[in-house]
């Protein structure tokens, strides 16, 4: 069997879940080398795991432990089945994501007191009666729930559940789950995977399976009429495989992100009886995104939804991070909350079917990510703007991973725009702005960043923060991908419309503002006339 990752697949669980014998199944399988750190470890040591627990004890037992762990993850194509309490070593499971795919493998307390029952060689369990044995199973493994939590899929190994069958059921799980891109963890503990490849969603009801979805909750998909009509042919697969649900289409357009539009997606729900076992599968751009999102946040209190973005902009940035909104007609995106989803499902090969100008808009929210806060990224794309204006997709697997980790990386340390999140709202400013002069129909949301990062890059000049040429080393990459250069704006007008921006407080306007390629700052109540300068710099047809 082909795997089509090299990633290492780690296997964890409770002493007798079966990790040796389903991680023999898939190595065999994956021509794959099987280890286990309990065997390993015995061969380092010279003695067996219940002498060294006698002789040094646990704390001992687990440094040598990591050490091996350490060492395995140096190494690819491996299939590696852990020790019961590995996942307790502090970083230990971040370290495996970084390095894997995390497979945990359970059954109940009493297959498990069987299965140890049979060997008196587990030196936490030696010497216990039937009944001790069985309470012990059961406060361990609720002491570690928790740490087996971390693993990305669980699989059951019960006795009903042949081993070749189990491991077979891993496989074809491991095959979804081989495009896990990378994991986001919030400030605040939630965790989501996002998944990245190129048409890949054939198998899109294992991974509600491995998500723990299909097995309790109904789905409902959300789009909008455009992608609807776009993506016909994935669209019918997606409902096949989340058990034939029914689809749900919003009136495609900004102007029609807000509460009216919204409310007839809670009624559509209510009136077909959904309840909080059910989850929105989310399948369009950002303004579907941001409102299908809001909906579960809001719909009976909260349920879950997952994201499977359609355009190049909804893909790098509303997809990943948790904010959603509506708009409202004092401001955009002034209803919402926080709210993570399940997972973010990315297929490149839905881009085919992107008009231009809706790539391009994507484009310069990557350019963003390159200005805020990475130089060689910024590097990559002045360095590739051919092959990304011709949509290769090996140069925008790199371009949509490289953004997606920016983002998770800036959500990790703050999820809810306390402090670091808000650089992600460079060009926000003025392109929220542009947006709500043009009444949300002249141009589309990247298309207005990327002008207001040409605006705010002049700010940011005028007020000596960062060099003339780095703005002009901006608008140069902004100008080879098609980001318009100017429109007529009234700057007083301008500034009325920027006094509505859910960054401000009562008493100070925020600017995010550049101090060099790769970094920026936040910037309190820039006077009036430099904002004007500002934006007569892009004044024009």
């Amino acid at each position: 069997m082909k795997f089509k990752s090299d990633k290492n697949i780690w296997l964890t669980g409770f002493m007798a879940t079966g990790k040796s014998r389903v991680g023999a199944e898939i190595a065999q399988k994956l021509k794959r080398p099987l280890i286990d750190t309990d065997k390993l470890i015995e061969q380092r040591v010279g003695m067996s795991v219940a002498d060294f627990f006698d002789a040094k004890g646990e704390v001992e037992f687990r440094k040598t432990e990591l050490a091996v762990i350490r060492e395995l993850c140096q190494n690819t194509n491996q299939v590696i089945s852990l020790g019961g309490g590995s996942l307790t070593i502090p970083g230990v499971a971040q370290q495996i994501h970084a390095n894997g795919i995390l497979v945990a493998l359970y059954a109940t307390p009493e297959t498990l007191s069987e299965r140890i029952g049979r060997k008196d060689t587990r030196p936490l369990m030696a010497n216990l009666s039937p009944e001790e044995r069985l309470k012990k199973i059961e406060t361990m493994l609720l002491e570690r729930a928790p740490y087996y939590a971390e693993a990305d899929f669980r699989m059951e190994s019960s006795e009903d559940i042949k081993v070749h069958r189990v491991a077979a059921h891993v496989l074809a799980t491991l095959q979804v789950w081989a495009h896990k891109a990378m994991e986001v963890r919030t400030s605040s503990g939630e965790r989501y995977p996002i998944f990245i490849g190129y048409d890949w969603l054939d198998d899109f009801d294992i991974l509600l399976h491995s998500l723990e979805l299909a097995q309790t909750h109904s789905f409902l998909l959300v789009s909008d009429k455009n992608v609807a009509n776009k993506q016909k042919k994935l669209l019918k697969h997606l409902k096949a495989r989340a058990k034939h649900c029914p689809v749900f289409t919003f009136i495609p357009g900004e102007n029609q992100k807000n509460l009216k539009s919204l409310n007839k997606l809670y009624t559509y729900m209510l009136k077909r009886g959904f309840t909080r076992k059910s989850c929105l599968l989310q399948f369009s751009g950002g303004v579907v995104g941001d409102m299908a999102g809001f909906g579960a946040a809001t719909y009976q209190r909260g349920i879950p939804f997952i994201q499977i973005p359609t355009t190049l902009l909804s893909m790098v940035d509303s997809s990943v991070g948790g904010k959603i909104a509506v708009n409202h007609p004092a401001g955009k995106n002034m209803i919402g909350a926080f709210y993570q989803p399940r997972a973010v499902l990315i297929d490149l090969k839905v881009l085919e079917t992107l008009d231009d100008a809706e790539y391009i808009a994507g484009l310069a929210e990557i350019v963003k990510y390159g200005i805020i806060y990475d130089k060689e990224f910024f590097d990559y794309l002045e360095s590739h703007a051919e092959a990304l204006m011709q949509r290769s997709t090996e140069h925008l697997q790199h371009i949509v991973r490289r953004s997606c980790e920016i983002k998770a990386d800036v959500v990790s340390q703050d999820e809810k725009e306390q402090g670091l999140r808000a650089i992600l709202n460079y060009g926000h400013t003025f392109g929220h702005a542009i947006e709500k002069m043009t009444n949300y129909e002249r141009f589309s949301h990247g298309m207005a960043v990327g002008i207001g990062m040409r605006v705010a890059g002049r700010v940011a000049t005028l007020l000596g923060k960062w060099s003339a040429a780095e703005e002009e080393r901006q608008n140069v990459l902004l100008d080879r991908f098609s980001i318009p250069r100017s429109f007529v704006v009234d700057p007083q007008v301008a500034w009325n419309a920027m006094g509505v921006d859910k960054k401000n407080d009562s008493e100070n306007r925020v600017y995010i503002l550049p101090t060099s390629i790769g970094k920026v700052e936040k910037v309190l109540n820039v006077p009036q006339d430099i904002i004007n300068q500002a934006w007569e710099s892009i004044n024009g047809e």
